[in-house]
């Protein structure tokens, strides 16, 4: 083992408990080290590592970064005859990368960050390798599918605890902040995740969790859960699920909202935000056919903001990963500046996270009106966000004290029908 490898795990090994012994492991969060690297003069750290026969043609490099001023880097993955690049702002928290190239006869694979001379990142899990995918697991049937970016880099299966590929010509290594780790409940991966901002690492977020996150990682659930049990409960969750977002839509008054839009300025919401994103996903830059334009609510439906004229333009796969996330959960500072100034949104509001206050007075007047006009599911769903956001408000008690009759209306049909798993 390379000094540079065994520095990594003595200094990783300085803040870690492995002693657990239960089911109730999954819902333990353990602090773990980390490094800084220094960007040498070139501006490159570059890494390499052999490329061994695995359970898929893939190659993938993947970790978690962080850096004590906000800086812009670039990723190049690249084997003897495939690459692929992006760039990320990395921040003040910790956050995510992953790529991967399709090379079944690779022998080495290279990883190049490139950043700020002098500029000191810190980095947990950097690992880099062939993708096998562990028993169980049969993995997506294409290289897009793999590097879907809600799943990267969990799902490319590195050993991201134990990783320690070695980086050319590093001016320093030195000890780095703190990251906390969760067990999986499926792999067994040590995986990040960030107390103050859910959901964003390794693990979706699961409010009825002690961690507030789900026992299984994002590529487990997928790929172990989803997909096997899915095809059994997904048609009734997926029911509910979209009956809940169409309460809200029509609660919120959204049909109303486009079509005004569409009188006053001739032209549909999603015609007017792709030309006013420049006809690019926000979130990646890719450019984009209207009919592959997803509009997002911006501020979460969630939280009752209703779609609008400052709704932003995304593709698929970045709307998926933002689902009811506020801009400050998922993009960066510098995103969140050219969000606000694209959608006219003060930055001072979109940094904010709050439910609509203007819904919200709306809904409290009419609490009995909603609570036996809606489903009763649509309710619990909203009582349950606006809690997240607003613990001193609880629906479920305004309704009681406010009429009798409702609440026990509310009450008996979640009896009847109570919300299925993950939309409680």
């Amino acid at each position: 083992m390379s000094q540079y490898a065994q520095r990594v795990r003595r200094l990783a090994a300085q803040t870690r408990d492995d002693t657990y012994g239960s089911n109730r492991d999954y819902q333990h969060i353990v602090p773990a080290g980390s490094v800084v690297v220094t960007v040498p003069p070139t501006g490159d750290l570059t890494f390499a590592a052999p490329v061994y026969e695995g359970t898929s043609p893939y190659i993938a490099a993947g970790g978690f970064l962080t850096a004590e001023t906000p800086l812009q880097v670039t990723i190049r993955l690249s084997t003897e005859d495939a690459e692929a690049s992006e760039k990320r702002d990395v921040e003040d928290h910790w956050s995510r990368f992953g790529l991967a190239v399709d090379d079944a006869e690779a022998t080495v694979a290279r990883l190049v960050i490139t950043a700020p001379a002098g500029a000191r990142i810190g980095v947990w899990g950097l690992a880099l390798g062939t993708v096998t995918f562990p028993p169980g697991i049969t993995g997506p049937g294409e290289l897009s599918a793999l590097t879907k970016q809600h799943l990267v880099p969990e799902t490319f299966y590195l050993d991201h605890e134990g990783a320690a590929v070695e980086p050319a010509k590093v001016a320093k290594i030195e000890p780095g902040p703190q990251i906390s780790l969760k067990k999986c409940a499926y792999c067994q991966r040590y995986l990040p995740l960030d107390p103050d901002r859910l959901g964003v690492l390794s693990f979706h977020k699961h409010n009825a969790k002690r961690t507030n996150h789900q026992n299984e990682c994002r590529s487990c659930k997928t790929w172990r859960i989803n997909k096997v049990l899915n095809p059994l409960r997904t048609p009734d969750q997926l029911h509910e699920s979209s009956a809940i977002t169409r309460e809200r839509k029509l609660l919120l008054r959204e049909p109303e909202i486009l079509e005004e839009i569409k009188e006053r300025t001739g032209a549909g919401l999603k015609s007017l935000v792709w030309e006013r994103f420049g006809r690019k996903c926000f979130n990646c830059g890719r450019e984009l056919e209207l009919t592959e334009v997803q509009l997002d609510h911006t501020r979460p439906l969630a939280y009752l903001w209703p779609i609008d004229e400052y709704a932003t333009c995304l593709c698929a796969d970045c709307n998926n990963a933002k689902k009811e996330k506020f801009p400050v959960d998922f993009y960066s500072a510098e995103k969140r500046d050219e969000l606000a100034a694209i959608t006219g949104i003060a930055r001072a509001e979109l940094d904010k996270k709050e439910v609509n206050p203007k819904e919200l007075a709306r809904l409290l007047a009419n609490l009995a009106q909603f609570a036996v006009e809606w489903d009763a599911r649509t309710f619990a769903a909203t009582a349950r966000k606006i809690r997240e956001l607003r613990p001193d408000l609880d629906l479920f008690a305004l309704l009681r004290a406010a009429d009798a009759a409702a609440s026990e209306h509310v009450t008996q049909e979640l009896l009847r029908r109570p919300l299925p798993v993950g939309l409680e």
